[in-house]
């Protein structure tokens, strides 16, 4: 089995590619296992930065690989420039970890989040060498299985999947991928594990009915270890921790609050442990994740004893998910308090009350003001909103034509009105009729009228300067419906789309609409059929999926919003039983004596390596810490932004004591030497930290940083030294004097000495390159340069190389390493270590004396 190294394989393109790094692995905290009994692929089908912020691949990853014989790999989407490397060169998609190629995997898993990264399955597949048409695939071929909210209606993906899982992962799925692994080592075909997939009642496929899982134990679910650190940053680069599952309103439009019943609550000892786990690693900002983190009880009490543990090191803590009604006025004084204040995030759906209640979900203007009116007196300056139109709430055809539209400008200027100092971001969405929910039934709104509504309540606020108005693409909200509400024939319909150009469809400038329209053409498929509305008698297609909640309580609930009569909330006195609980889970709503539970935890300096010795701190000195590191082969394709985080991240993890600069965001205190343009490789980089603290043991030092950085990177030497009160500390930039490169430009004879006897002309006619040198190598092949560094640009190496050929050293395919860097210091040349110890007491010299 052929395993595919991406940097080796593409060495030479992967500097011209967007954020190469996506695709090398390597990251610290990936496992992978050389041997294994069986082998699973987990995608979240998008870029590896969106994927990496993804919960439910962190708990399969987590969860898979703690298990013995099995390896879990994760893969994502690939942007368009990777993707035609990947055909041109004929290479497979592969997992991370391993490189393995997918078509080589037991099973090939897709977490769906969202109805729109459909066309993305199909790239994934198609990239990977697994047929897209599961008739298609020989016993060789892994399973291709899927689950996630956006699969709660599988048909779309009927001729795709082998097999679909409705609910959650914990703790069965993992059960059963074990099962599988034994059937595999007992001589199993492919047909023997999908056959124990078929006796599995949370495994949805045709002509069988599927019971959704829920997770029993998740209110004291473990802490999450055995994480991929990200080499790139994902766009939500927060610690999460899952407070609360479910939802405790029920809020008619709303697919995750049936998908995720019964309300279940976290412990507090479980978040703690999280939270605790979430900083090892070192993240500083922390979400108390939920769909409604406001209604798990006594958040206020958490937030503020979370905070008094974790606030002096630099966390703070965020609720990303805020229902108005149950939000209490006390968490802005403690999400406030915190180290960074983000803006606060409102979702009202609908502005009278009476459509309110349709939805079942009160916002009330007065509370609205309340909480702004506080939310502004302590500093914060943002709040989003957001507003859907088209929600079953009036009587089209007895209202004026924009009377939904009309009402959402009218409420969002009765906001602004509260706090006009404080800037609103306003979000517009089309209403999507969502399977399993009581509108289910409902029609959705046109492309058309979508795009008109929106663009009046535009047009409306255009004169107020506070308020910023973004709103989703109404095509997006169709094709979204349609692949929600869809049967076998829109699984036709998205081949066909895919085969025509469609990719990344949730982006709106990657978004390719005709390649829809071309396919609806090609396939016939009458498209408005899935849009209208229906007879809350009919029993729509996705009835085979059982979700827990009755099909009785939906349309009672229809019924209700009809009249718009309000439905209580989840609790423990439930007098409208959905149908969700049961012997095995039940709601969890009382929290008791949560302050001295907290108590009972050790309030001990995190520090796994015991390397901290935070005793030996003064006020009278600093300290910092000189690292040298190489930057080699794929470490080479980090941008340095990421170098930074990845350096910095480790250093949280390995326990320093940081020192973080002040005010709104604090930053580690930290510089990496000159940067290197991407794809250069380096065998000598320094970075430098400051610390509030000595730390012992330099050598124990070394050896946990270089465990928590990237596969290939390397930390070769580390100098701690002190800085006396008053004593002027030397940064690397303002030591630097210039650097020593090889070039090979791989036998290509004339481009070498075309650069060699230009570069040459030019160190001898520029004075400020005095002291630079190039020459040949011993081989005669390659160039010795060393180049002065000037601050000026032009007088770069980037520079040179475009002043010689009219091209980047990237296009010219010329390999640079720098070997050496060099500081200066009265005129003499040093390495960056013998300068710092002739200049600085060590603390080696320090503990000597």
């Amino acid at each position: 089995m052929t395993k595919i190294d991406p940097y080796e394989h593409f060495k030479n393109d992967l500097p011209s590619i967007e954020k190469p790094a996506r695709y090398l692995g390597g990251e610290a905290g990936s496992i992978m296992k050389d041997k294994c009994d069986f082998s699973i692929a987990i995608c979240f089908p998008d870029l590896y930065e969106i994927g990496m912020s993804n919960n439910a691949m962190r708990i399969i990853y987590s969860s898979l690989n703690k298990i013995e014989g099995i390896a879990c790999e994760r893969v994502f989407s690939v942007a368009a420039d990777y993707e035609g490397l990947l055909i041109q060169s004929d290479t497979a998609l592969y997992g991370l970890e391993s490189g393995r190629a997918l078509c080589n995997f037991d099973i090939m898993a897709f977490s769906i989040g969202y109805e729109l990264a459909a066309s993305n399955v199909l790239q994934v597949l198609n990239l990977g060498k697994i047929a897209l048409n599961k008739k298609n695939r020989t016993q060789d071929a892994p399973l291709v299985i899927a689950g996630g909210p956006a699969v709660s209606n599988p048909f779309p993906y009927s001729e795709i999947m082998d097999a679909v899982w409705i609910g959650e992962a914990e703790n069965t799925f993992f059960e059963l991928i074990a099962k599988a692994r034994d059937t595999k080592k007992n001589g199993g075909s492919r047909n023997d594990i999908l056959a124990l997939f078929e006796q599995e009642k949370a495994f949805w496929m045709p002509e069988k009915k599927a019971y959704r899982h829920v997770y029993s134990g998740f209110s004291e679910s473990p802490a999450l270890e055995g994480l991929p650190v990200p080499s790139v940053k994902p766009v939500q680069n927060h610690g999460i921790v899952e407070i609360m599952r479910g939802c405790p309103n029920s809020c008619r439009f709303c697919h995750a609050t049936y998908n995720y019943r019964p309300r279940r609550l976290r412990t507090a000892e479980a978040i703690y442990r999280d939270v605790e786990q979430r900083v090892l690693e070192g993240k500083k900002e922390i979400s108390l994740s939920s769909l409604s983190s406001g209604d798990y009880p006594d958040i206020v009490t958490l937030l503020e004893l979370l905070k008094k543990e974790w606030a002096n090191r630099g966390v703070s803590f965020q609720l990303p998910s805020l229902k108005i009604e149950s939000f209490p006025l006390e968490a802005i004084d403690a999400l406030a308090s915190g180290v960074r204040k983000s803006g606060l995030t409102f979702a009202i759906e609908t502005p009278l009350d009476a459509w309110q209640m349709a939805i079942n979900k009160k916002a009330s203007l007065d509370k609205i003001g309340n909480i702004l009116q506080e939310a502004n007196k302590k500093g914060y300056k943002l709040a989003k909103f957001y507003f859907m139109i088209g929600l079953p709430v009036t009587d089209k055809s007895a209202e004026a034509e924009f009377a939904e539209e009309e009402e959402i400008v009218k409420q969002i200027k009765n906001i602004s009105s509260f706090v006009p100092g404080m800037h609103l971001n306003i979000t517009l969405a089309t209403f999507v009729p969502k399977p399993h929910t009581p509108f289910q039934w409902h029609s959705q709104l046109s492309v058309s009228r979508a795009r008109e509504g929106i663009f009046y309540i535009k047009d409306n606020l255009r004169k107020l300067s506070n308020i910023k108005i973004s709103y989703h693409n109404p095509e997006l909200s169709w094709l979204e419906g349609l692949i929600a509400r869809g049967d076998e024939r829109v699984g036709e319909l998205l081949l066909a789309a895919y085969n025509n150009g469609a990719r990344f469809d949730a982006w709106d400038n990657l978004f390719d609409k005709n390649a829809w329209d071309k396919a609806v053409l090609q396939t016939g498929l009458d498209t408005k059929s899935f849009f209208k509305s229906r007879d809350s008698n009919e029993k729509p297609i996705w009835s085979s999926v059982k979700m827990g909640v009755s099909e009785a309580y939906l349309r009672k609930e229809f019924n209700k919003a009809g009249f718009q009569q309000l439905t209580g909330a989840c609790r423990d006195d439930c007098n409208d039983m959905c149908g969700a609980c049961n012997d095995n889970v039940k709601i969890v709503n009382g929290i008791s004596k949560l302050e001295s539970e907290f108590k009972k935890f050790s309030k001990t300096a995190m520090n796994p390596d015991n390397t901290v010795n935070a005793d030996n701190a003064k006020p009278d000195c600093r300290f910092r810490l000189v690292l040298r590191y190489n930057k080699e082969k794929a470490n080479s394709l980090y941008a340095h932004h990421d170098i930074v985080s990845i350096l910095s991240v480790a250093m949280e993890r390995a326990g320093l004591p940081i020192a973080y600069s002040e005010g709104f965001n604090p930053l580690p205190k930290m510089e990496i030497s000159e940067p290197l343009a991407l794809g250069m490789e380096s065998q000598d980089e320094y970075a430098s930290i400051f610390l509030t603290a000595p730390v012992n043991n330099l050598d124990q030092i070394l050896l946990s940083l270089n465990s928590k950085l990237h596969r290939n990177m390397i930390i070769k030497e580390a100098l701690l030294f002190k800085i006396q009160k008053g004593q002027k500390s030397l940064s690397l930039s303002n030591i630097h004097w210039g650097s020593s490169y090889v070039l090979d430009f791989f036998d290509n004879i004339s481009d070498l000495e075309l650069f060699y006897i230009k570069t040459s002309a030019l160190i001898k006619e520029e004075a400020l390159l005095h002291g630079s040198a190039i020459d040949f190598a011993d081989n005669k092949n390659k160039l010795n340069l060393t180049l002065k560094f000037t601050g000026k640009k032009q007088l770069g190496l980037q520079a040179l190389f475009m002043s010689v050929f009219g091209k980047s050293f990237r296009e010219k395919r010329c390999h640079i390493k720098r070997e050496k860097q060099f500081a200066i210091f009265n005129n003499s040349l040093y390495s960056y270590i013998e300068l710092y110890k002739s200049l600085y007491e060590t603390t080696e010299q320090a503990e000597s004396r």
